[in-house]
């Protein structure tokens, strides 16, 4: 390719453009970010928020996770997602917001509902994973405020924890849910398989039942007006969003285009370049194989590759949806369809409740997990059976 050619391309991306994003409320501007630098190591090395913990760094414990919010600007939605910080790349991060556990409630001042109540329900033993079980129902209530059992049990999927075999997790978060309240107190939490409905040395166990890990009537009420609008300058001006950019450090850059166009340009002038939505993959092969990749292209605001259209044959996914995104569109689909019409998308919403954690499924892309090609396939086995195209 001539140097005029390559010239021309590359015009269309401004390669003086700051990464600007808020973090807790506070803008962020940082003229030089460094591609391979991950959310989790920025929010620790440069601004001291070291209540994002580090565990597997690789997208498997949630001891990491933070919420990030994003708009829509077709529909003016707000997205608010809860990620692995330790595999987000910080320059993917451009024109969005993140809240941390230390923007959310501390000790000095007050603690927000969803810490006081993991900790006077015995959630935390050591606390490592204690702030990404925080983080994950937080997330939760921003969209949910009233969630179901259903929904905490899913949102929790992404995190582990090694001390307190998560049954004070569940019941200080249950006071959340619709379902609370709708069983008495001394109700075991075990259901049908409560050692009452079982026989212990031929005789039924005589011992009652009593939930002494709280006393919820001590809670402070959620109140979900109280919680920090997304940043006004995010949702007021889209400049953030419409240009294309490009970050460089001394051995990777990192080109985020907002045309299709631009994206095909960008693979035949560097046919070896990794296209990255949610980093699941290529962030652990970076990490743990020490793999390099000098050029990393981010087609997040390529809309063609970000929108689910209905058509007549059904439904076209662009490469960039994220699962969980394809999984509500799916939903709906599947409720307001009749059943022999949506068996496809019933089998694939199944699926996908076995497809890692939230966290991973709220970044990770349609496109991205058919081209890993893993062992595990995932949605391949259902889309090859149906005769996806």
């Amino acid at each position: 390719m001539s140097e005029t050619v390559k010239c021309d391309i590359l015009s269309h991306f401004d390669d003086g453009q700051p990464l600007v994003f808020f973090v807790n409320g506070k803008k962020v501007i940082e003229c030089q970010p460094d591609p391979q630098c991950t959310l989790s190591t920025y929010l620790r090395e440069r601004l001291r928020l070291c209540g994002t913990k580090v565990g597997c760094a690789e997208g498997g414990c949630g001891a990491c996770t933070v919420m990030i919010s994003r708009i829509e600007r077709s529909g003016g939605r707000v997205h608010n997602l809860a990620i692995n910080a330790c595999l987000m790349p910080v320059c993917a991060l451009h024109g969005m917001a993140i809240t941390t556990v230390e923007g959310i409630g501390s000790t000095r001042t007050r603690l927000h509902p969803v810490q006081e109540r993991i900790a006077k329900a015995h959630g935390s033993q050591c606390g490592f994973c204690t702030p990404g079980m925080v983080m994950t129902m937080y997330a939760l209530l921003r969209n949910s405020p009233v969630p179901s059992m259903k929904q905490l049990d899913v949102a929790l999927q992404g995190n582990l924890c090694r001390c307190t075999g998560y049954r004070p997790i569940i019941e200080g978060y249950k006071t959340f849910t619709k379902e609370f309240g709708t069983v008495q107190n001394g109700t075991c939490a075990m259901g049908d398989k409560c050692c009452k409905n079982k026989l212990t040395n031929g005789e039924a166990c005589k011992q009652e039942f009593v939930n002494e890990l709280f006393e919820s009537s001590e809670f402070k009420p959620y109140d979900p007006s109280q919680e920090p609008i997304f940043p006004p300058e995010l949702k007021l001006f889209s400049s953030l969003d419409e240009k294309s950019l490009v970050f460089r450090s001394s051995n990777v850059t990192w080109y985020r285009p907002v045309k299709l166009d631009h994206l095909l340009a960008l693979k035949k002038l560097y046919p070896e370049a990794k296209i990255v939505v949610g980093n699941t993959e290529i962030g652990i092969e970076t990490k743990f194989k020490y793999m390099e990749y000098p050029v990393l292209i981010s087609p997040t605001h390529i809309e063609e590759l970000n929108s689910i259209e209905k058509t007549d044959r059904g439904l076209r996914v662009g490469a960039s949806v994220s699962l969980t995104e394809l999984e509500r569109v799916l939903s709906e689909e599947i409720a307001s369809n009749a059943e022999h019409e949506t068996r496809l998308y019933r089998a694939i919403v199944d699926m996908l409740q076995w497809f890692a954690g939230a966290q991973i499924r709220n970044v990770a892309s349609v496109g991205g997990n058919i081209m890993t090609g893993s062992p595990i396939s995932d949605l391949n086995p259902i889309f090859n059976a149906a005769g996806i195209e």
